[in-house]
């Protein structure tokens, strides 16, 4: 197995953390700075939510709030039209090494699964919309 493939293998394996109910998840990524983790993952998202086949999912905007003076740099997801509402996904980093955590109403889901899974893919290799774009 080549190194990069183990590094990605671990990733994977220690990024579900939470509770018996799966509603939260927990990353440790190679990333200079938690703000560094989430443009990446912002510039992704962006890109790739909006204009995905999955109804869920391009009902969301992505609002970054990466301003570290105000708290931990986070990544609001919210339905499109209610930009005044609550996130229904919170995207967080923060410590050396990073760790990118999930949680809200959506991360129970679904939806919140794949948004997850998107975001390990985008932390640990390309910014491809989907695997094998």
């Amino acid at each position: 197995m080549h190194a990069r493939s183990a590094l990605v293998l671990l990733l994977v394996l220690t990024s579900c953390v939470g509770g018996p109910s799966g509603d939260s998840f927990s990353l440790h990524v190679a990333a200079k700075s938690p703000v560094a983790a989430l443009q990446r993952i912002n510039r992704a998202g962006a890109q790739c939510w909006p204009r995905s086949p999955d109804a869920d999912l391009n009902t969301l905007h992505l609002v970054p709030e990466l301003d570290t003076r105000a708290g931990l740099p986070r990544l609001l997801l919210l339905r499109k039209g209610n930009a005044e509402g609550l996130p229904v996904l919170v995207i967080e980093a923060a410590g050396s090494p990073v760790t990118i955590s999930t949680y809200g109403p959506l991360a129970g889901t679904p939806t919140g699964r794949r948004v997850n899974t998107d975001i390990t893919r985008w932390s640990t290799g390309p910014l491809a919309c989907r695997d094998g774009d």
